[in-house]
């Protein structure tokens, strides 16, 4: 079929070792991203009394500056040659690095002062390079390690598990360990170095574990300049598409996370300690469900999952406008297992389908670029969620109390949902992929 790669894809399954080695990569990514999001800007505020913008000034500073190494990252993993191949050398060099940055993050060399600020700007640093050097060559290994359209599923539903996990392990694992350990910077310092540890030992694993993961050789150098290379990448419409999709929906996540505190303790007067059974149960409706997305995937391919995802996402969010104070614990964490079902459905979708989009690129132009698709995605990823909190903000101070809140939390995400859906169904890649397989005998 012309413009796109056919799917070669045997039915051998991938070994399991293989995929949870390389899933559990994710982890690790996941623990280092949660752990900094959760704590960073409390800790160095309100623990160790730096202004709190200037704080915030520095995190982001800092997400910027990963959002701009990204592209770099990809054209680099994409031209390495060693004898571990292209992307395995970065994940043991941002193995050690991320773990490095987050420790040292919460063990500053001064208390205060520019010696407080110097030692937050060089973890900080140290943190968004070693996040960068080990993500982007992990999320383009996938498209290497199998031409399988559902050995693809199967990798990436193990990645959300690991990726549910994470979030566990920096929003909730983390806080107790502070809390256990005293709640002060010892406090602090001890829980970075169990978490660190966990986030050097499961990026570790994912080197160790992704030894036999098939890899494809360096493209050649060509006459053709960086300009003229990304507007052929721009012309693979599948992968702008899916692009489009996910930020769309990344940004309404992104307003639904930053406004659940404000929901929790405005809209239902709860403690603002009820969130974690929120988020618990959220991770358990993600989990949970991954069997149930493969089957979907499966059998009516990963578009269609997404767009269920999209339905049963958008009732679970609607709901939050009957929320009122006195609202029955089991109500209030149905939902939240509903919306992490939902999510997770979405997650795998949207992953899955990317290593999709990249072998349509090769199958298009010849060239291996995988880290530099994977560079984009990321980017997407991590705009959107700078966006979020911006939008919520804009939206509170037009609209205070719980209309506002309610607004921001409800009518975005689900809005930007709907764009999200809207924006696949102009996906055509899946249909075709499945009907190539189809006529395969796959």
């Amino acid at each position: 079929m012309p413009g796109i790669a056919p799917d070669r894809g045997t039915g051998t399954s991938l070994a399991p070792g293989l995929v949870w080695g390389w899933g559990i990569g994710s982890l690790g990514a996941s623990t280092l991203h949660n752990g900094i999001s959760f704590l960073a800007l409390f800790y160095l505020s309100t623990v160790l009394g730096m202004d709190p913008a200037l704080a915030g000034t520095l995190i982001l500073a800092a997400k910027l500056y990963d959002i701009a190494l990204d592209p770099l990252m990809g054209w680099i993993s994409d031209r390495t040659r060693s004898r571990w191949g292209r992307r395995r050398p970065w994940l043991l060099a941002g193995a050690v690095v991320s773990a490095v940055g987050f420790v040292l993050l919460f063990n500053p060399a001064a208390p205060s002062g520019p010696g407080l600020v110097a030692s937050a700007v060089g973890a900080l640093l140290l943190y968004a390079t070693g996040y960068t050097l080990f993500g982007i060559p992990y999320l383009a290994m996938p498209a290497e390690m199998t031409d399988d359209y559902h050995e693809r599923s199967r990798l990436m539903s193990v990645r959300t598990i690991c990726l549910t996990l994470g979030i566990l392990a920096g929003g909730a694992l983390a806080p107790v360990l502070v809390g256990a350990f005293g709640n002060g910077p010892e406090a602090y310092a001890g829980m970075s170095w169990v978490m660190g540890g966990l986030i050097l030992a499961t990026m570790l694993a994912c080197f160790a574990g992704t030894r036999g993961a098939r890899g494809t050789t360096p493209p050649p150098a060509s006459a053709g300049s960086a300009g003229s290379k990304w507007r052929s990448a721009a012309g693979n419409r599948p992968f702008v598409t899916l692009i489009l999709s996910k930020f769309c929906h990344l940004v309404g996540v992104a307003v639904s996370m930053s406004s659940l505190a404000f929901l929790v303790t405005t809209v239902l007067d709860r403690p603002a300690s009820a969130m974690g059974g929120f988020v618990l149960a959220s991770a358990a409706g993600s989990i949970l469900s991954m069997p149930l997305w493969l089957a979907v995937s499966r059998g009516a391919g990963k578009r269609a999952t997404y767009l269920v995802s999209v339905a049963c996402y958008l009732p679970a969010l609607l709901s939050w406008l009957l929320a009122a104070p006195g609202e029955a614990t089991a109500l209030f964490l149905a939902r939240g297992f509903l919306t992490g079902m939902a999510t997770g459905g979405l997650t795998l979708a949207a992953q899955a389908m990317l290593p999709d989009t990249i072998e349509h690129d090769f199958g298009r132009t010849g060239l291996r670029r995988e880290a530099m698709f994977s560079a984009v995605y990321t980017v997407a990823e991590k705009l959107a969620s700078a966006a979020g909190p911006f939008l919520l903000g804009l939206v509170l101070s037009a609209a205070s109390g719980d209309r506002g809140i309610v607004l921001a939390a409800v009518v975005i995400p689900a809005v930007a949902s709907t764009l999200s859906a809207i924006a696949l169904l102009f996906y055509g890649l899946d249909r075709q992929l499945r009907s190539a397989r189809a006529a395969a005998g796959g």
